[in-house]
């Protein structure tokens, strides 16, 4: 356990554990996996179009889920701090929207901009776990809230840094990617000091519980999402003028 800014105890459960056996395997053939879907999908515009439509899809989700039921009434320091993690999410799904409508794409308004089906399962088995682990915490279902949200920023920060280093710097996207990582890294941290803050120590048994199992559903879907990835791209490398 380490201290945070703030002086408070920051449990070793919120950060992101390293993979042992099959786990471990089974990150390493999905990092695999979506390199060739990245180079795949930068070998045509069409491509990269879609790239960043499931980024700004992403972005937009991600406002909905700051403004979740599951939040309830936070505390006002914490309702300061959301606003300004909007405001942020905000900014990176516009600035993937222009980005989008630079390569001729159309950005998808809001109300239409849905996450794709396998996405949209995943979060159905995380909103069934939250509303499972809700009870088990003294502040209630804004902890599981807030665990979800900690380890979908981690996997989003880790999925820029693979894009980042495989395009480099001299690429065109590569400013606005390594940009929004910068923010990415900064929730994340925001993410766990808000649960190291809200959690008590007698909880933090149930906090890493819960942790396990929403990153066991992150990963479970993992495979697929690659190579669906995977043959988006050979796809539209080979039809590059679809849109």
């Amino acid at each position: 356990m380490r201290l945070h800014a703030d002086g408070k105890p920051l449990p070793a459960s919120l950060a992101t554990p390293p993979l042992r056996g099959l786990p471990a395997m089974q990150a390493r053939w999905v990092d695999r996996i979506k390199r060739v879907a990245l180079r795949q999908l930068h070998a045509s515009v069409a491509g990269e179009r879609l790239l960043l439509r499931i980024y700004l899809i992403g972005e937009e989700a991600s406002e909905i889920a700051l403004q979740s039921d599951l939040l309830g009434q936070p505390p006002v320091w914490l309702a300061r701090q959301m606003e300004k993690h909007l405001a942020d999410e905000r900014r990176h799904a516009s600035l993937f929207a222009a980005a989008l409508t630079a390569r001729g794409g159309i950005a998808p308004i809001p109300l239409s901009a849905r996450p794709d089906t396998l996405t949209l399962r995943k979060i159905a088995q995380w909103r069934t776990l939250a509303h499972r682990y809700g009870t088990s915490f003294s502040a209630g279902h804004i902890i599981p809230a807030f665990a979800i949200g900690l380890c979908a920023e981690q996997t989003f920060t880790r999925v820029l840094r693979r894009h980042c280093a495989l395009i480099g710097a001299v690429h065109p996207l590569y400013p606005l990617l390594v940009g929004v990582l910068g923010d990415e890294d900064r929730h994340v941290r925001l993410c766990q000091h808000t649960l190291a803050r809200l959690v008590l120590p007698s909880e933090h048994g149930s906090l890493a519980s819960l942790l396990d199992e929403i990153r066991a559903i992150d990963r479970a879907w993992g495979v697929s999402s690659a190579l669906i990835m995977c043959l988006a791209g050979a796809a539209l490398r080979l039809w590059p003028a679809r849109p």
